[in-house]
């Protein structure tokens, strides 16, 4: 009886430290950009700088303004615009997916092609629940 719980406490033992092993691994892992990804990324949009910015649509009417970005848990980047009368008090927030904006166009307006504020005000109103 006594050797077969100094067996089972060894093998607990034993088994601990096979796992820690593999935490310590975990947690030593490093992430670095490359070069390449380094100067995408520099060309990129920072999130502030967009924020409340106006969307207009391919006809050149303003249909909303960028009131927040969602990161989905699916990794999808969502904006959120504010579809209305702009003032803050009647607005219409619609959640769209970021890939949907245009966001270099020549004119340095952001676009969303094809919208109308009619049909944005159809869109179910997001409600951020966090």
């Amino acid at each position: 009886m006594n050797r077969s719980r100094c067996s089972f406490f060894m093998a607990v033992a034993l088994a601990i430290d096979v796992l820690s092993l593999r935490i310590e691994r975990a947690a030593g892992q490093e992430v670095a950009l490359t070069p390449m990804e380094a100067t995408e990324v520099a060309r990129g949009y920072r999130a502030e700088a967009l924020k409340l910015k106006p969307v207009v649509n391919d006809k050149g009417e303003t249909v909303g303004r960028i009131s927040d970005f969602i990161f989905g848990k699916d990794g999808n980047i969502y904006v959120v615009l504010a579809v209305g009368d702009f003032t803050g008090l009647g607005d219409h927030p619609v959640a769209i997916p970021l890939r949907s904006l245009k966001l270099d166009d020549p004119s340095g307006d952001i676009i969303l092609p094809g919208a109308s504020r009619a049909a944005l005000e159809k869109l179910p109103v997001f409600l951020n629940k966090r």
